[in-house]
């Protein structure tokens, strides 16, 4: 009886240690990585952390870079849309992570390099893995530098350097939906310059352009799909009394119409758009412009 129970545990023991073993062929390095797993290539830091366009000249061992199924299993496949070409297999640097604890997202700091340039992104995940949104936040171009910090209250300052004489300082927040909220906007330009944070953008699709009245500007960008578009709208009414500015994306309605939806308030934007024209409707976009204008009208488009 004893012989019997013996060869039973034997064979239970053989049993589970054959489950337990890798399948024949895998190595550790082609296993899924976890979520806590990929945040761990990502040093950690303490705030306020910040990364300048010139940093983006430093040569970051090529050891160091992300692996391809780490970007592909992580990263979205739109992170360098619009700043490498499509055909450039830029390489990814894991530069630092931030965990806040009383929020319900984590950001990760990516840098790309390729042949035409370096860039940085901000990438925000749920704490469960989620992707949640990316956002630009260095690069250097011809005649624009772009860097960024991020301070304790999670205050995140992008910087733009045009030129040698103007610079401009946007201040986002963070939201638990992976969107930035800009809160401030410090610049010295000269006045009646206007900075358009989108027109470097590509602008493919047959709706994308500026669309000018007088000074005042609707400029439409392709969005990550053909569902979205990008678009930026800058208005000064009555010798300057009145503006208004805003930026995000729409959705197209249909192939003449599209609409923007604010996340932060009850704002809406109803665009229309024909071959030379766009004409904008809103409602309760009172945050973003003064209380005696609003986002409308009809605007041309302006020849390239």
């Amino acid at each position: 009886m004893s012989r019997i129970l013996f060869l039973a545990l034997a064979t239970g023991i053989f049993m589970m240690a054959c489950k337990s073993k890798p399948k024949q062929g895998t190595t550790e390095e082609e296993q899924a990585l976890t979520y806590p797993d990929f945040r761990r290539l990502f040093p950690v830091t303490e705030l306020t952390y910040r990364w300048e366009a010139d940093s983006l000249s430093r040569r970051l061992p090529d050891s160091t870079a992300l692996k391809t199924k780490v970007v592909k299993q992580f990263l979205p496949d739109t992170l360098a849309k619009g700043v490498f070409a499509a055909t450039e297999k830029p390489k990814y640097f894991p530069l630092t992570v931030i965990q806040p604890a009383n929020e319900k997202f984590d950001i990760v700091v990516v840098e790309g390099s390729a042949k035409s340039g370096d860039a940085a992104w901000m990438v925000l995940y749920s704490k469960t893995g989620e992707f949640l949104g990316r956002h630009l936040v260095a690069r250097n171009t011809p005649g624009k530098r772009m860097g960024f910090s991020i301070d304790k209250k999670l205050n995140i300052k992008v910087t733009t350097e045009m030129g040698s004489k103007s610079t401009r300082e946007e201040v986002y927040v963070p939201s638990a939906d992976g969107s930035l909220a800009l809160i401030l906007t410090n610049s010295n330009e000269p006045v009646g310059g206007l900075y358009n944070p989108i027109d470097t953008l590509p602008r493919k699709h047959k709706v994308s352009g500026n669309y000018m009245s007088g000074d005042n500007i609707v400029s439409i960008r392709d969005g990550e799909n053909t569902k979205e578009f990008l678009f930026f709208i800058h208005f000064s009414r009555d010798k300057g009394e009145c503006t208004g500015e805003l930026d995000g994306i729409g959705r197209f309605t249909s192939a003449t119409t599209g609409q923007f939806r604010d996340k932060q308030s009850a704002c809406i934007v109803d665009f229309k758009f024909s071959s030379s024209r766009v004409t904008i409707r809103e409602t309760g976009c009172g945050a973003y412009r003064g209380i005696k204008c609003m986002f409308e009208g009809t605007f041309v488009r302006k020849k390239k």
